[in-house]
């Protein structure tokens, strides 16, 4: 088993990434809360003093001396605190910043709101005056407060936002080049293939001239049409395929009929048909290729004797599921098995299910998708939209 080098990079580059997020969310809520704190201090002591103004005014029994110049200042400050002055009653004396609509149409249940939702916010200023409780101000966050309360969330909203383009950037960009990549490499292979097939072609004619066992005549001229077959494949990887409606069975039975007799005699291979069948446009020598790679993988996973089964049954979507009776898949390589540089075989190189869920899904509109994997088998399906849906 094997992972490559950039997959485990791309994993611990995520987990640090996910790391210094967690960080960066964590310092960012606690100086939010430590400047939520610093302002709420500030207009602690400004209520306090506004409190100290009214008992100074309070005091000031001679109507004819001049009210303090800092008292009022205070007093006729602006601030955008909400807050209510009461009696020992509780009735109102003064209020600001609060909703005078709902104080208008009932103020002795509105001021007992507001007493009861300031009262869990901060601890009420008391007024004394003569050494006995004179006035109540009760007073609440103010706006500036409020709206703070909410930056984390908007600002952490912004960097969601910004982050996932960066993602998508990102991932356009190492597509487009992992495309390239793909696409130079499949297109070189099936020109350094061209040069050996045109060399066997020559030599079979040759083969034909003599007086050789026509079976075996037979299976060469069968690898070496599979090898240009397989030519075939790798240059149309990075241009679009012709695909024509075809049947679905017919594909697969050839493909069974070749592998049959080329498989382990121990691994039984199977074939299934379920319902009418229904045609499908597809290209017919990637969706072999695709099966191949599946069934060959299921080869490797058996090890010794077992079984191959392949249904195919045709009712809102073409359907073929691929089940063995392997080893499986490691359940830590499940999520990520599709992924290019990920394989189970020592000497892999991970790109046979890579490339066969390009197929499927990229070139034909499908979905490849890995259903169940366990140490008794493990179990693929390729969904294929139909030509004619069944009414």
């Amino acid at each position: 088993m094997r992972l490559s080098f950039s997959y485990a990079n791309q994993r611990n580059f995520r987990i640090v990434g996910f790391v210094l997020v967690v960080c960066f969310v964590g310092f960012t809520l606690w100086n939010t809360n430590k400047l939520i704190q610093r302002i709420q201090n500030d207009e602690r002591q400004q209520m306090e003093l506004w409190g100290l103004a009214q008992e100074d005014l309070a005091s000031n029994t001679n109507l004819n001396q001049p009210i303090s110049p800092l008292t009022f200042k205070i007093m006729t400050g602006e601030n955008t605190i909400p807050m209510i002055v009461v009696d020992g009653d509780n009735k109102l004396l003064f209020s600001n910043n609060i909703n005078e609509r709902k104080l208008a149409q009932d103020s002795v249940s509105y001021i007992a709101e507001l007493i009861k939702e300031f009262s869990a916010t901060h601890k009420p200023v008391e007024i004394v005056y003569q050494d006995s409780l004179y006035q109540k101000m009760y007073y609440g966050n103010s706006k500036l407060i409020n709206q703070l309360r909410f930056y984390p969330i908007a600002f952490f909203l912004i960097v969601a936002f910004l982050s996932s383009l960066l993602i998508a950037y990102y991932k356009s960009t190492q597509q487009v080049v992992a495309n390239k990549l793909w696409t130079g490499m499949a297109k070189e292979t099936a020109h350094q293939l061209g040069t050996p097939i045109s060399s066997l072609l020559g030599w079979l004619t040759i083969l034909e001239q003599h007086e050789i066992d026509e079976k075996l005549l037979t299976q060469i001229k069968s690898d070496v049409k599979r090898l240009e077959t397989i030519s075939a494949r790798f240059s149309k990887i990075g241009s679009l395929p012709n695909k024509k409606a075809s049947k679905l069975s017919r594909v697969v039975q050839e493909l069974v009929s070749y592998m049959q007799i080329r498989i382990p005699k121990g691994i039984r291979l199977h074939v299934n048909e379920k319902g009418h069948e229904h045609l499908v446009e597809i290209n017919a020598e990637l969706v072999a290729w695709v099966l191949e790679n599946l069934i060959k993988n299921s080869i490797d996973a058996i090890r010794g004797e077992g079984s191959i089964t392949i249904d195919l049954n045709w009712e809102n979507d073409a359907k073929i599921i691929i089940r063995d009776s392997g080893n499986g898949i490691p359940k830590k390589l499940q999520k990520a098995i599709f992924n290019p540089g990920v394989t189970t075989k020592k000497r892999g190189w991970g790109l046979g299910l890579s490339l066969a869920k390009r197929i499927v899904e990229q070139y034909h509109g499908g979905k490849l998708s890995l259903l169940e994997s366990s140490e008794k088998g493990t179990t693929f399906e390729i969904q294929l939209p139909l030509t004619q849906k069944q009414h």
